[in-house]
């Protein structure tokens, strides 16, 4: 299948998506920053200059930028929100080279339809809104893959260039950007002949290089804390995270392809269109580039790489979840090429297209009302009805509580079990103890384990639930919602005065 030259009408649509996006993104995104685990700590290094380097700096170093750019106060909560911005504006450029990495492959109708899905996909809406490494890797990853259309379609000097500085902003999203990098290689060599590969292999190097240099320049300054973060980061997705693991490969990612591809179960019109696309490449095999190949390879592949992290999220997903969309709109465009006497496949293209669209919309709205809504609230307006002022409260950090300037005394730093056990904290004058399933609820997960390290303390925080669970009163019940951090699923038990036989 040949591709299609890039022409204004591809670019203004690349324009329109990802502008809309941006709006969409930016809409309710002054939540306390204490609401996410990791935003604090993004903010502190961008207000101290010090870096942990548990990341790449692409996202601290734009969020830089925007904040003496546009004069946000030197405080938490502002460089919070800024970071909010560096990420919307990332996921907004993403749309905007997927938008023509699908019209390359499949026309305007394929970019039409890929901008519609992107823009009012769930996930990228929700982590668009977060301080958080996520949508600059899937920049990198998109910038990435236009430019190996690019250089598949006429390799040249200008264009080995780009596809090494693509493939630097990748790796400055996150450090999981460097799987991108045989993807870079192979194509390098499928062209040495109208390229030599030292000659281009030279050139992707340098532009790798000077993105490398230029976005995290503290990284090449400060070697030893660098060595630090990165060795953190990859324990964390080779053995395990605050002293929990589990077996490899497992299929956890398979639930959240599900999620982002069908949001209605029964109605899963972009999976289907997914199928269509594979379908047609291997039904049209001859026909196919060496770069859509790659292209068409690389969800597998990182799908496969995150099934052996014991490590799992559903952001770390978010790639995928693009490009799958993406890949989606192209084979919903394709219709007519598989099915060319069939005069009414490019009407059942747009259609099956408008159709996705429309089935995709009320998961959508869910989430975008849900930035509008904060779960805590209720639980805060319980406390302050039926709980005396400057009580102790032992909360684990998802209640975060205290963010809502509630005039209690709050203990507790990653898990309530941590003040613990349940008779200290009797003899302690403590009553009241809220928890966040986000937080306890992994040491019931049948498919999570200790780590050895870690068994010690796994077993003594159980332990602490499984008797809170049993001995205290449940006062009140926060429903998880939409957002898990923003309507996480809190619960606020009363211990009685002597433990219970």
């Amino acid at each position: 299948m040949n591709t299609h030259r890039l022409t204004w009408p591809a670019f203004a649509l690349a324009a329109f998506f990802a502008i809309a996006s941006l709006f969409l993104t930016t809409q309710a995104n002054r939540f306390p920053s204490t609401y996410h685990p990791d935003e604090p700590s993004k903010a502190r290094q961008v207000l101290q200059g010090e870096y942990n380097f548990h990341h790449p700096m692409l996202l601290l170093t734009v969020a830089h930028g925007l904040r003496a750019l546009t004069g946000a106060p030197l405080e938490q909560e502002a460089v919070t929100v800024t970071g909010r911005w560096a990420s919307a504006i990332f996921t907004a450029g993403a749309i905007f080279c997927l938008v023509l990495v699908a019209a390359q492959l499949g026309g305007l109708l394929a970019a039409a339809g890929a901008g519609a899905l992107l823009t009012t996909s769930h996930e990228l809406f929700e982590l668009a809104h977060y301080f958080k490494e996520d949508p600059a890797l899937l920049l990198g990853i998109s910038a990435f893959f236009l430019a190996l259309l690019a250089y598949d379609r006429a390799p040249a000097w200008p264009r080995a260039l780009a596809l090494g500085a693509a493939l630097g902003l990748a790796i400055s999203g996150k450090y999981l950007g460097a799987v991108a990098t045989p993807f870079a290689a192979i194509l390098l060599w499928q062209h040495r002949r109208e390229l030599p590969l030292a000659r281009a292999a030279g050139l992707a190097f340098l532009g790798l290089a000077a993105v490398l240099l230029l976005v995290n320049l503290p990284i090449f300054l400060h070697p030893a804390l660098f060595a630090d973060g990165f060795t953190r980061e990859v324990d964390f997705v080779v053995i395990g995270h605050k002293g929990i693991t589990r077996s490899v490969p497992h299929g956890v990612y398979w639930k959240i392809f599900i999620d982002a591809l069908m949001p209605v179960r029964w109605l899963p019109i972009a999976g289907l269109l997914l199928v269509l696309y594979y379908v047609g490449i291997v039904r049209c095999r001859e026909k196919i580039t060496r770069a859509e190949w790659l292209l068409a390879a690389f969800p597998l592949v990182f799908a496969l790489l995150l099934s052996f992290s014991p490590k799992t999220h559903h952001r770390y997903f978010l790639p995928d979840t693009a490009l799958l969309l993406t890949l989606a709109a192209i084979g919903a465009a394709r219709l007519p090429q598989l099915l060319p006497n069939w005069p009414p496949a490019r009407h059942v293209s747009a259609a099956l297209l408008a159709f996705a669209l429309v089935v995709e919309a009320p998961t959508f709205l869910d989430y975008y009302r849900g930035f509008s809504h904060d779960g805590r609230t209720a639980l805060a307006d319980y406390v302050r009805a039926h709980i005396p002022a400057g009580t102790v409260i032992v909360q684990d950090k998802r209640v975060d509580l205290d963010a809502l300037g509630l005039p209690y005394q709050f203990r507790g730093k990653l898990f309530a079990a941590d003040e613990g056990p349940l008779d200290k904290l009797r003899t302690e004058g403590v009553e009241y103890i809220a928890v966040a399933d986000g937080d306890y609820g992994r040491f019931f997960l049948k498919n999570l384990r200790p780590t050895d390290e870690g068994a010690d303390d796994y077993a003594r925080r159980r332990a602490f639930y499984e008797q809170l669970f049993a001995q205290g009163e449940k006062l009140y019940e926060c429903q998880p919602g939409t957002l898990q951090y923003l309507q996480p699923h809190l619960t606020l038990y009363r211990l009685p005065r002597q433990p219970q036989p």
